[in-house]
């Protein structure tokens, strides 16, 4: 009988809980310090805040994309069962059997692209639910890769692809291409307001529970 694959989804919801509760907080101390205190947070602090906390809960996401893979080439199954073999392929014995299969060499592997993720999911399982429920919101998770790589970098490229993100998701750009600006913003029409940060959190925290469900 194959093991189950852990509830991993449950420790990713944790890292969502704790990114937003860092940002509550940091709002919270910027709204009841007195307006003339020289301690007082700032605005541009905020939203940093709100940029290391989604790098947290995207790292996270990607932390997760692999320990799932590495178990489902072990055969470890979901509600939905085993994800079915290319031909000529086998379950491994152990993670680390499926670790050095996955990495083939390499020090460590990208996640942040949906796109080489499902490739990468393609060449062990034939038509595999990890896929489908990555395919199901490829689009969005393209979007947040790049969000995620213009905290990261500042070349003008990175800039550019994140103001065509926010352009398609709120339908305007932000001062200086700050992704921290995005994420401390309400999502137009939103009714109780919403941030943007605990928009993308729900979609990832979503697809997280269907990849383990």
């Amino acid at each position: 009988m194959p093991r189950s694959l852990p509830r991993l989804d449950l420790k990713f919801g944790e890292d969502i809980r704790a990114a937003q509760s860092l940002v509550a907080r940091v709002e919270v101390a910027m709204t009841s310090a007195r307006l003339r205190d020289p301690h007082r947070i700032r605005l541009s602090e905020v939203e940093l805040a709100y940029e290391l906390s989604y790098l947290r809960v995207f790292t996270a996401w990607e932390v997760l994309l692999e320990e799932i893979l590495l178990r489902k080439m072990c055969g470890y199954a979901t509600a939905v069962g085993q994800e079915p073999l290319q031909p000529g392929r086998r379950y491994y014995a152990s993670i680390s059997a499926a670790e050095t299969e996955l990495y083939n060499g390499r020090s460590y592997l990208l996640w942040h692209d949906p796109v080489k993720v499902i490739d990468r999911a393609n060449r062990y399982f034939l038509n595999s639910h990890y896929m489908q429920v990555i395919a199901s919101l490829q689009a969005r998770l393209t979007w947040y890769g790049a969000i995620r790589h213009r905290i990261a970098h500042a070349q003008t490229d990175a800039a550019r692809k994140f103001d065509q993100v926010t352009m398609s998701m709120a339908g305007r750009r932000y001062r200086a291409s700050r992704p921290g600006r995005f994420f401390r913003d309400i999502r137009p029409a939103s009714n109780p307001p919403e941030r943007w940060l605990n928009i993308v959190c729900d979609e990832l925290e979503s697809l997280a529970v269907q990849l383990c469900a």
